[in-house]
């Protein structure tokens, strides 16, 4: 009897000091980001942090007011700033003569994720700031034009 009691508690504190390893959390944080400029106006923007992935974009950019805007370039920058620091984490380019950017949209990305000091998957605590860069050739003002859209 001794024996078998024995036995039962090497097995128990096996699987107790097993089960006590460090465990990585997985974790989905998901943002579905608008915001708008002076000129432009983003809907349907997603954001998706797992502890493996990163993905962005899928939204759309509309000018507003305009219909149909011709020009010869157009760009747009989406940052994060993630624990204090400024990363580009997806763009994308228009250019051609007599393009119409009064509606544009994003595409997506989709990366690793973003990793702290320690190897750690950032999560949207780490995010202080989500923000878009547009910029354009406007013809009638003959320079390229920058707007910021604030979206987190």
């Amino acid at each position: 009897m001794k024996r078998n009691t024995c036995w039962w508690l090497i097995v128990f504190c096996t699987v107790v000091l097993v089960g006590c390893g460090q465990v990585e959390e997985d974790f989905n944080d998901y943002l579905l980001l608008t915001g708008e400029s002076d000129s432009w106006e983003l809907s349907g923007y997603e954001v998706e942090i797992t502890s493996e992935t990163f993905k962005a974009g899928n939204g759309t950019l509309h000018m507003k007011n305009e219909t149909d805007e011709a020009s010869d370039f157009f760009h747009f920058e989406t940052h994060v700033v993630m624990n204090g620091e400024d990363t580009v984490v997806h763009s994308g380019s228009v250019s051609g003569p007599g393009v119409d950017i009064s509606e544009e949209t994003t595409g997506a990305i989709e990366s690793g994720a973003y990793l702290d000091e320690n190897g750690e998957a950032l999560t949207r605590e780490d995010i202080a700031d989500i923000y878009m860069i547009v910029e354009w050739w406007d013809p009638a003002a003959e320079e390229n034009v920058h707007e910021n859209i604030e979206l987190y």
